[in-house]
């Protein structure tokens, strides 16, 4: 008889037991060397509820959206500002560990967790009630079999610094990801840059006989030189006899040969407009042959004058004068009269 009421009474107390370890919602009395163990599963959240407001988390293997790396999605209530008291963990894979630490309050209370991950959500936390170990009532507030037995101070640096470790190397992880990513866009940028300066010539002489063929089939228009030839120092300037007109644009060739014995040099070209015997300069671009405005004897230059017709008005004469040193005229042309 005392055999069964002894086994009887054994079942009894295995039964609450494991009922108190399978309950949803417990209690955590905890100290900084003590050690809070939290089940959790997969397609269930779990609250943790802090005497405090939560003002830090650190998860050693906290999931990253950006890599999709990380078993555990930890967030708390409240804003940035006014922090709530609240944490809620949910993991993303069937099965891992890891530890958490939460920093509450003025940020003096540090508290420690093993997160696990069991198989069935039967065996996982739903509320998680924490209370701080040193002002706890009595016993009673304290759910003993669902914490572990208190950890000595150096496992609790050594977890910490495992943390921070792993939190360092996610990092890292993180940034080395965006330099490659950075650096496979300026390649491509560099890449993209290349071909574009590879086709620019091809695309210039393209847009190029594209104006011209329509400059054709408009008409190429042309403006007569009255006077085509000038001798300077022995240098003769001579003109083509036309001006074209290309693209509201005026297009004038002229050489220069020096047929003397000496070095001929210039300073200037310029076209000049005026009534009388006032003139005034025209707003001209010169481009020529030689970068230097010196010919040695025997040499010749050739050279475009581009302008703006529209600067010419009716009446007006047009001449060009070849200035050399504190602007001397060396010689002129009268272009139009």
């Amino acid at each position: 008889m005392k055999i069964v009421v002894s086994i009887t009474l054994l079942v009894l107390a295995v039964s609450a037991s494991l009922a108190r370890a399978q309950s949803p919602v417990t209690t955590l009395a905890l100290s900084p060397d003590r050690i809070g163990e939290i089940k959790t599963a997969q397609g269930i959240t779990t609250m943790i509820r802090f005497p405090d407001p939560v003002q830090e988390i650190i998860c050693g293997d906290l999931y990253d959206p950006a890599t999709g790396k990380g078993t555990f999605v930890v967030q708390r209530s409240g804003a940035a500002d006014r922090p709530g008291s609240e944490v809620f963990i949910k993991p993303v894979a069937s099965k891992g560990l890891s530890n958490m630490f939460v920093k509450t309050g003025d940020g003096k209370h540090t508290y420690s967790f093993d997160l696990t991950i069991v198989s069935t959500p039967q065996g996982a936390h739903r509320m998680v009630n924490v209370t701080d170990l040193a002002t706890a009532a009595s016993p009673s507030a304290t759910d003993q079999h669902s914490s572990e037995p208190a950890k000595s101070a150096p496992d609790f640096e050594r977890l910490k610094a495992e943390a921070e470790q792993q939190a360092r190397q996610k990092a890292a992880e993180i940034l080395r990801g965006a330099q490659q990513q950075a650096d496979r866009k300026i390649a491509e940028a560099d890449a993209k840059l290349a071909e574009a300066e590879r086709l620019a010539p091809q695309r210039a002489d393209q847009e190029i006989e594209r104006r011209f063929m329509q400059a054709l089939m408009l008409g190429l228009r042309e403006m007569k030189v009255n006077n085509t030839h000038a001798i300077a120092k022995k240098a003769v300037i001579t003109l083509d006899p036309r001006i074209l007109l290309f693209d509201d644009k005026a297009y004038l060739r002229y050489t220069i040969q020096n047929t003397g014995d000496k070095d001929f040099t210039f300073t200037s070209m310029s076209l000049e407009v005026g009534e009388g015997k006032g003139t005034k300069p025209l707003t001209a671009e010169v481009n020529q042959s030689k970068s230097v405005n010196s010919l040695p004897p025997g040499e010749s230059l050739t050279g475009v004058i581009v302008f703006d017709p529209k600067q010419i008005a009716a009446k007006q004469k047009l001449t060009l004068f070849v200035r050399g040193e504190d602007s001397a005229e060396l010689a002129h042309i009268t272009i139009q009269q």
